[in-house]
Protein backbone atom coordinates (compact mmCIF):
# COMPACT_ATOMS: atom_id res chain seq x y z
CA UNK A 1 0.00 0.00 0.00
CA UNK A 2 1.31 3.44 -1.18
CA UNK A 3 2.21 5.52 1.67
CA UNK A 4 1.77 9.26 -0.23
CA UNK A 5 0.01 11.92 2.04
CA UNK A 6 -2.87 13.67 -0.29
CA UNK A 7 -4.71 14.70 2.82
CA UNK A 8 -4.66 18.80 3.61
CA UNK A 9 -4.14 20.37 7.34
CA UNK A 10 -7.58 21.31 7.69
CA UNK A 11 -10.15 20.43 5.23
CA UNK A 12 -11.97 23.46 5.71
CA UNK A 13 -9.50 25.17 3.84
CA UNK A 14 -10.15 23.43 0.13
CA UNK A 15 -13.59 24.67 -0.89
CA UNK A 16 -14.17 21.02 -2.71
CA UNK A 17 -13.64 19.14 0.61
CA UNK A 18 -15.60 21.32 2.61
CA UNK A 19 -18.13 20.51 -0.38
CA UNK A 20 -17.78 17.03 0.03
CA UNK A 21 -18.04 17.16 3.81
CA UNK A 22 -21.47 19.27 3.36
CA UNK A 23 -22.48 16.47 1.49
CA UNK A 24 -21.91 13.75 3.82
CA UNK A 25 -23.16 14.98 6.09
CA UNK A 26 -26.50 15.82 4.75
CA UNK A 27 -26.39 11.88 3.71
CA UNK A 28 -25.77 10.80 6.98
CA UNK A 29 -29.01 12.40 8.90
CA UNK A 30 -31.30 11.97 6.16
CA UNK A 31 -31.22 15.15 4.43
CA UNK A 32 -32.34 16.75 1.19
CA UNK A 33 -28.90 17.06 -1.03
CA UNK A 34 -30.28 21.07 -1.22
CA UNK A 35 -31.32 21.40 2.30
CA UNK A 36 -29.54 24.21 4.49
CA UNK A 37 -26.53 22.78 6.95
CA UNK A 38 -25.02 24.35 9.51
CA UNK A 39 -21.12 24.78 8.94
CA UNK A 40 -20.37 25.06 12.59
CA UNK A 41 -21.74 21.33 13.58
CA UNK A 42 -20.84 19.64 10.00
CA UNK A 43 -16.71 20.76 11.71
CA UNK A 44 -17.67 19.17 14.94
CA UNK A 45 -16.05 16.09 13.38
CA UNK A 46 -16.45 14.28 16.71
CA UNK A 47 -20.54 14.58 17.11
CA UNK A 48 -21.08 12.92 13.71
CA UNK A 49 -18.63 11.53 11.53
CA UNK A 50 -16.28 9.43 14.34
CA UNK A 51 -19.43 7.97 15.55
CA UNK A 52 -20.71 6.88 11.81
CA UNK A 53 -17.30 6.35 10.63
CA UNK A 54 -18.17 2.42 10.05
CA UNK A 55 -21.65 3.37 8.29
CA UNK A 56 -20.32 6.08 5.96
CA UNK A 57 -17.37 3.96 4.66
CA UNK A 58 -20.41 1.33 3.34
CA UNK A 59 -22.49 3.88 2.02
CA UNK A 60 -19.16 5.55 -0.26
CA UNK A 61 -17.98 2.27 -0.80
CA UNK A 62 -21.78 1.75 -2.58
CA UNK A 63 -22.47 5.08 -3.53
CA UNK A 64 -19.59 5.78 -5.75
CA UNK A 65 -18.25 2.71 -8.06
CA UNK A 66 -15.96 5.47 -10.15
CA UNK A 67 -12.82 4.98 -8.52
CA UNK A 68 -11.25 8.49 -9.13
CA UNK A 69 -14.69 9.96 -7.61
CA UNK A 70 -14.82 7.83 -4.76
CA UNK A 71 -11.34 8.49 -3.67
CA UNK A 72 -12.41 12.19 -4.18
CA UNK A 73 -15.09 11.60 -1.58
CA UNK A 74 -12.61 9.88 0.94
CA UNK A 75 -9.92 12.18 1.31
CA UNK A 76 -11.81 15.10 2.84
CA UNK A 77 -12.85 12.47 5.56
CA UNK A 78 -9.17 11.31 5.86
CA UNK A 79 -8.55 14.81 6.39
CA UNK A 80 -11.40 14.95 8.86
CA UNK A 81 -10.22 11.82 11.08
CA UNK A 82 -6.71 13.46 11.13
CA UNK A 83 -7.31 16.37 12.45
CA UNK A 84 -9.65 15.12 15.02
CA UNK A 85 -8.16 11.35 15.77
CA UNK A 86 -4.68 12.13 15.00
CA UNK A 87 -2.41 11.20 11.86
CA UNK A 88 -1.60 8.00 13.13
CA UNK A 89 -5.03 6.82 14.75
CA UNK A 90 -5.94 3.18 13.30
CA UNK A 91 -9.35 4.88 11.49
CA UNK A 92 -6.60 7.95 9.91
CA UNK A 93 -4.47 5.23 8.40
CA UNK A 94 -7.27 3.44 7.06
CA UNK A 95 -8.65 6.22 5.24
CA UNK A 96 -5.83 8.10 4.09
CA UNK A 97 -3.96 4.66 2.55
CA UNK A 98 -6.96 3.28 0.84
CA UNK A 99 -7.90 7.13 -0.69
CA UNK A 100 -4.44 7.28 -2.02
CA UNK A 101 -4.83 3.38 -3.05
CA UNK A 102 -7.89 4.34 -4.91
CA UNK A 103 -6.36 7.19 -6.66
CA UNK A 104 -3.61 5.73 -8.09
CA UNK A 105 -5.50 3.20 -9.35
CA UNK A 106 -7.61 5.32 -11.14
CA UNK A 107 -4.96 6.89 -12.82
CA UNK A 108 -3.88 3.89 -13.80
CA UNK A 109 -6.91 2.91 -15.31
CA UNK A 110 -7.06 6.61 -17.30
CA UNK A 111 -3.34 5.90 -18.50
CA UNK A 112 -5.00 3.45 -20.85
CA UNK A 113 -6.91 5.76 -22.45
CA UNK A 114 -4.98 8.33 -23.39
CA UNK A 115 -6.41 8.35 -26.62
CA UNK A 116 -9.57 8.82 -25.89
CA UNK A 117 -8.83 11.44 -23.45
CA UNK A 118 -7.12 13.26 -25.77
CA UNK A 119 -4.48 14.07 -23.19
CA UNK A 120 -2.17 17.16 -24.19
CA UNK A 121 1.03 17.45 -22.25
CA UNK A 122 2.41 21.07 -21.57
CA UNK A 123 5.26 20.75 -24.78
CA UNK A 124 2.40 19.58 -27.11
CA UNK A 125 0.16 22.66 -26.03
CA UNK A 126 3.57 24.95 -26.79
CA UNK A 127 4.39 23.61 -30.22
CA UNK A 128 0.68 23.85 -30.97
CA UNK A 129 1.37 27.97 -29.78
CA UNK A 130 4.14 27.94 -31.99
CA UNK A 131 2.42 26.24 -34.59
CA UNK A 132 -0.31 28.71 -34.58
CA UNK A 133 2.18 31.94 -34.85
CA UNK A 134 4.04 30.53 -37.30
CA UNK A 135 0.40 30.38 -39.36
CA UNK A 136 0.04 33.89 -38.13
CA UNK A 137 3.42 35.11 -39.68
CA UNK A 138 2.11 34.11 -43.21
CA UNK A 139 -1.41 35.31 -42.98
CA UNK A 140 -1.20 38.29 -40.66
CA UNK A 141 -4.70 39.04 -41.35
CA UNK A 142 -6.12 36.07 -39.91
CA UNK A 143 -6.94 37.43 -36.68
CA UNK A 144 -8.60 34.42 -35.77
CA UNK A 145 -5.38 32.75 -35.42
CA UNK A 146 -3.93 35.99 -33.23
CA UNK A 147 -6.55 35.35 -30.62
CA UNK A 148 -6.34 31.63 -30.49
CA UNK A 149 -2.20 32.20 -30.28
CA UNK A 150 -2.65 35.20 -27.72
CA UNK A 151 -5.13 32.82 -25.32
CA UNK A 152 -2.81 30.17 -25.37
CA UNK A 153 -0.10 32.53 -24.55
CA UNK A 154 -1.93 33.54 -21.54
CA UNK A 155 -2.36 29.71 -20.28
CA UNK A 156 1.06 28.81 -21.18
CA UNK A 157 3.60 31.84 -20.50
CA UNK A 158 2.71 31.87 -17.17
CA UNK A 159 0.86 28.92 -14.17
CA UNK A 160 -2.60 28.66 -15.71
CA UNK A 161 -5.53 30.59 -14.36
CA UNK A 162 -8.87 29.71 -14.14
CA UNK A 163 -11.09 31.13 -16.72
CA UNK A 164 -9.80 34.54 -14.58
CA UNK A 165 -8.41 36.02 -17.52
CA UNK A 166 -11.77 36.70 -19.06
CA UNK A 167 -12.57 39.20 -15.83
CA UNK A 168 -9.12 41.08 -16.20
CA UNK A 169 -9.13 44.87 -17.39
CA UNK A 170 -6.03 46.85 -17.93
CA UNK A 171 -5.06 49.95 -15.44
CA UNK A 172 -1.34 51.30 -15.75
CA UNK A 173 -1.38 51.96 -11.69
CA UNK A 174 -3.03 49.54 -8.74
CA UNK A 175 -4.09 52.72 -6.91
CA UNK A 176 -6.68 52.87 -9.95
CA UNK A 177 -7.78 49.66 -9.24
CA UNK A 178 -11.85 49.20 -8.45
CA UNK A 179 -12.57 47.33 -5.39
CA UNK A 180 -14.17 43.80 -5.99
CA UNK A 181 -12.94 43.65 -9.13
CA UNK A 182 -9.98 41.71 -11.17
CA UNK A 183 -7.32 43.85 -13.43
CA UNK A 184 -3.92 43.54 -15.26
CA UNK A 185 -1.71 46.38 -13.74
CA UNK A 186 0.41 46.94 -17.01
CA UNK A 187 3.09 49.28 -17.13
CA UNK A 188 6.08 49.52 -19.59
CA UNK A 189 8.64 47.69 -17.55
CA UNK A 190 6.19 44.83 -15.71
CA UNK A 191 2.44 43.27 -14.97
CA UNK A 192 0.66 42.22 -12.29
CA UNK A 193 -2.42 40.03 -11.89
CA UNK A 194 -4.16 41.69 -9.30
CA UNK A 195 -7.10 38.88 -8.27
CA UNK A 196 -9.81 40.86 -6.16
CA UNK A 197 -12.95 38.23 -6.83
CA UNK A 198 -12.34 34.57 -7.69
CA UNK A 199 -13.26 31.11 -6.92
CA UNK A 200 -11.30 31.30 -3.70
CA UNK A 201 -11.31 34.94 -2.86
CA UNK A 202 -13.29 35.12 -0.39
CA UNK A 203 -11.26 32.36 1.67
CA UNK A 204 -7.71 33.20 1.02
CA UNK A 205 -8.38 37.13 -0.10
CA UNK A 206 -6.90 38.39 -3.32
CA UNK A 207 -3.73 38.19 -4.84
CA UNK A 208 -0.56 40.17 -6.56
CA UNK A 209 0.66 37.99 -9.75
CA UNK A 210 3.48 38.52 -11.12
CA UNK A 211 3.35 38.27 -14.24
CA UNK A 212 6.42 36.49 -16.38
CA UNK A 213 8.30 38.35 -18.77
CA UNK A 214 7.52 36.71 -21.90
CA UNK A 215 4.11 37.15 -21.07
CA UNK A 216 4.92 40.58 -20.32
CA UNK A 217 6.24 41.14 -23.96
CA UNK A 218 3.29 39.80 -25.45
CA UNK A 219 0.67 41.76 -23.13
CA UNK A 220 2.62 45.00 -24.41
CA UNK A 221 2.62 43.96 -28.30
CA UNK A 222 -0.84 42.80 -28.12
CA UNK A 223 -2.09 46.23 -26.69
CA UNK A 224 -0.30 48.31 -29.24
CA UNK A 225 -1.56 46.07 -31.65
CA UNK A 226 -5.59 46.16 -30.70
CA UNK A 227 -5.97 49.08 -28.48
CA UNK A 228 -8.54 47.78 -25.46
CA UNK A 229 -9.39 48.53 -22.06
CA UNK A 230 -9.44 44.35 -21.55
CA UNK A 231 -7.12 41.52 -21.67
CA UNK A 232 -9.19 39.48 -23.68
CA UNK A 233 -11.77 41.19 -25.56
CA UNK A 234 -15.19 40.08 -26.91
CA UNK A 235 -14.66 39.04 -30.62
CA UNK A 236 -17.67 38.79 -33.85
CA UNK A 237 -17.77 38.02 -37.04
CA UNK A 238 -18.11 41.05 -39.33
CA UNK A 239 -17.82 39.06 -43.09
CA UNK A 240 -18.37 35.67 -44.31
CA UNK A 241 -14.59 35.11 -43.98
CA UNK A 242 -14.05 32.90 -40.51
CA UNK A 243 -10.82 33.90 -40.58
CA UNK A 244 -11.14 37.23 -39.79
CA UNK A 245 -12.79 38.86 -36.23
CA UNK A 246 -13.17 42.05 -35.00
CA UNK A 247 -13.32 42.82 -31.49
CA UNK A 248 -15.27 45.10 -29.07
CA UNK A 249 -12.06 47.37 -27.36
CA UNK A 250 -14.10 47.66 -24.19
CA UNK A 251 -16.54 44.82 -23.60
CA UNK A 252 -14.55 41.60 -21.98
CA UNK A 253 -14.94 37.87 -23.50
CA UNK A 254 -17.24 35.61 -21.14
CA UNK A 255 -15.24 33.10 -19.15
CA UNK A 256 -17.53 30.07 -21.28
CA UNK A 257 -16.71 32.06 -24.65
CA UNK A 258 -13.19 32.00 -23.36
CA UNK A 259 -13.41 27.92 -22.23
CA UNK A 260 -14.84 27.50 -26.02
CA UNK A 261 -12.12 29.93 -27.53
CA UNK A 262 -9.44 27.39 -25.97
CA UNK A 263 -11.33 24.59 -27.15
CA UNK A 264 -11.10 25.00 -30.55
CA UNK A 265 -7.87 26.12 -30.35
CA UNK A 266 -6.70 22.65 -29.48
CA UNK A 267 -9.44 20.95 -31.30
CA UNK A 268 -8.33 18.01 -32.99
CA UNK A 269 -6.59 18.14 -36.48
CA UNK A 270 -8.38 15.13 -37.77
CA UNK A 271 -12.11 15.06 -36.37
CA UNK A 272 -12.43 19.60 -35.63
CA UNK A 273 -14.31 18.24 -32.26
CA UNK A 274 -13.09 20.91 -29.59
CA UNK A 275 -11.15 19.86 -26.92
CA UNK A 276 -13.46 19.60 -24.02
CA UNK A 277 -12.55 21.33 -20.52
CA UNK A 278 -9.48 23.00 -22.03
CA UNK A 279 -8.71 25.41 -19.02
CA UNK A 280 -8.84 22.57 -16.79
CA UNK A 281 -6.57 20.68 -19.18
CA UNK A 282 -4.00 23.05 -19.45
CA UNK A 283 -4.18 23.35 -15.78
CA UNK A 284 -3.46 19.81 -15.46
CA UNK A 285 -0.76 19.83 -18.04
CA UNK A 286 1.19 22.37 -16.75
CA UNK A 287 1.32 21.09 -13.22
CA UNK A 288 2.32 17.92 -14.40
CA UNK A 289 5.14 19.55 -16.30
CA UNK A 290 6.49 21.30 -13.27
CA UNK A 291 6.37 18.24 -11.35
CA UNK A 292 7.44 15.62 -13.86
CA UNK A 293 11.11 15.77 -12.55
CA UNK A 294 12.18 17.15 -9.14
CA UNK A 295 11.12 20.09 -7.87
CA UNK A 296 11.52 22.29 -4.41
CA UNK A 297 8.14 22.75 -2.13
CA UNK A 298 8.94 26.44 -2.35
CA UNK A 299 8.60 25.76 -6.40
CA UNK A 300 5.19 23.93 -6.35
CA UNK A 301 3.95 26.31 -3.77
CA UNK A 302 4.90 29.41 -5.81
CA UNK A 303 3.56 27.65 -8.95
CA UNK A 304 0.20 26.66 -6.88
CA UNK A 305 -0.06 29.87 -5.60
CA UNK A 306 0.09 31.28 -8.54
CA UNK A 307 -2.53 29.06 -10.20
CA UNK A 308 -4.79 30.16 -6.81
CA UNK A 309 -4.83 26.96 -5.19
CA UNK A 310 -2.62 24.83 -2.75
CA UNK A 311 0.10 22.29 -3.56
CA UNK A 312 -2.07 19.97 -2.00
CA UNK A 313 -5.03 20.70 -4.74
CA UNK A 314 -1.77 20.60 -7.54
CA UNK A 315 -0.59 16.78 -6.40
CA UNK A 316 -3.75 15.39 -6.00
CA UNK A 317 -6.09 16.89 -8.88
CA UNK A 318 -4.22 18.61 -11.35
CA UNK A 319 -1.85 16.24 -12.15
CA UNK A 320 -1.46 13.15 -14.03
CA UNK A 321 0.43 9.46 -13.17
CA UNK A 322 3.46 9.12 -14.59
CA UNK A 323 2.50 7.08 -17.62
CA UNK A 324 1.50 10.60 -18.94
CA UNK A 325 4.69 12.51 -17.40
CA UNK A 326 6.74 10.57 -19.76
CA UNK A 327 5.81 12.55 -22.39
CA UNK A 328 6.48 15.79 -20.50
CA UNK A 329 9.38 17.68 -22.02
CA UNK A 330 12.04 17.97 -19.38
CA UNK A 331 13.18 21.23 -20.72
CA UNK A 332 11.52 24.65 -21.11
CA UNK A 333 8.80 24.30 -24.38
CA UNK A 334 9.70 27.71 -24.60
CA UNK A 335 13.20 27.62 -25.50
CA UNK A 336 13.14 26.34 -29.40
CA UNK A 337 11.68 29.51 -30.42
CA UNK A 338 14.31 32.38 -30.77
CA UNK A 339 11.36 35.05 -30.62
CA UNK A 340 8.14 35.10 -28.71
CA UNK A 341 5.94 32.53 -30.33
Amino acid sequence: MRKTQVYVEDPWDVDSYATKLKTLYRAMHGLKRTSPVDNAKVRQYSEWLVPKVDELYSYLREKYTNLSVLSSMMLPVASALRQELGEDHAITTKWRNEATELRYRADEEASHNVQDEDFKTYQEICNRRHSIREQLDKEPSHTIQYWQWFALCLYTMQPPLRADWATLSIIDDVEKALPGKNHLVLTPSNAIILIQCDKVSHRKGGAHIPVKAELHTVLLESIHKFPRSVVVPRTYKTSRNALYLSYCPDKPITKINLSHLLGQTMASPDTKTPWSRPIQRLRTAYSTYITSVPVSYHTMKTVAAAQRHSVQTMLVHYRVVPAFASRTMQGDPNSNSSSTG
